[in-house]
């Protein structure tokens, strides 16, 4: 899942990488979310160098327009992207993401029937954090949605207090501003701008009453999977 605004050239080095170093991309779907007022994404999103770039791999692809939301609201194209897709599992991309390990598609296949959270290790200030995480349908099944923002702490915090959580092998490079100094565009200064509100409603009473209820609701969802696979 992928959303996106101004950053096609990135977006198309994110993608064909990631497509390259899968051993099957046919297992792939690349879901894109853009601006509804993005004139370069729209003009890049509907030409055949984008689809020929997707599917000459195998690979399948889908693009939503949607209101313009910013930043602070970037769960919401999350959850609008998860809305539209089915799907075993729902991988959270970034447009400055760049996968690094070959095959990291059939480690992940491996790891199909694992009920939790998958991620990979990324660069970063915290090489334990989840930047990238893969959930499996039960949890967009349990929810309706994937998280609240940042997703992905909101997603690492509630597996890690079930204990469904695992790191896999692969890797993927981050080039992040705030990591690397790389892509200080129109899009990070965006980002700075909203970053520690987003901080700050994240810790609210309100979001840590709604992460515990989360908690109680994905310990009961993974309880009945496993009572129904047992059966």
């Amino acid at each position: 899942m992928l959303p996106t605004r101004k950053r096609t050239a990135m977006v198309k080095k994110s993608i064909s990488g990631l497509l390259e170093l899968a051993n099957n991309p046919s297992r792939i779907n690349i879901a894109v979310a853009y601006d509804s007022d993005d004139e370069e994404s729209k003009n890049y999103f509907e030409s055949n160098q984008w689809k020929l770039l997707v599917e000459n791999t195998g690979a399948t692809q889908e693009v939503h327009v949607i209101e313009r939301k910013g930043w602070k609201d970037l769960h919401v194209y999350y959850n609008y992207l998860a809305t539209y897709i089915r799907s075993d599992w729902y991988f959270v991309w970034n447009d400055d993401a760049f996968m690094r390990t070959q095959g990291w598609d059939d480690e992940l296949w491996e790891h199909r029937d694992y009920r939790g959270l998958i991620s990979m290790e990324s660069n970063g200030k915290r090489p334990d954090s989840t930047l990238f995480p893969c959930v499996p349908s039960l949890w967009q099944y349990t929810f309706g949605q994937i998280g609240i923002n940042p997703v992905d702490q909101w997603i690492q915090d509630i597996n890690y207090e079930v204990g469904t959580y695992k790191r896999i092998k692969s890797k993927i490079f981050h080039d992040h501003f705030a990591v690397t100094g790389n892509n200080n565009d129109e899009v990070y200064q965006e980002t700075s701008k909203t970053k520690k509100f987003t901080k700050r409603a994240y810790k609210t009473e309100e979001n840590k009453a709604l992460k515990n209820s989360w908690i109680e609701i994905w310990k009961t969802a993974l309880e009945n999977e496993n009572n129904s696979t047992a059966k």
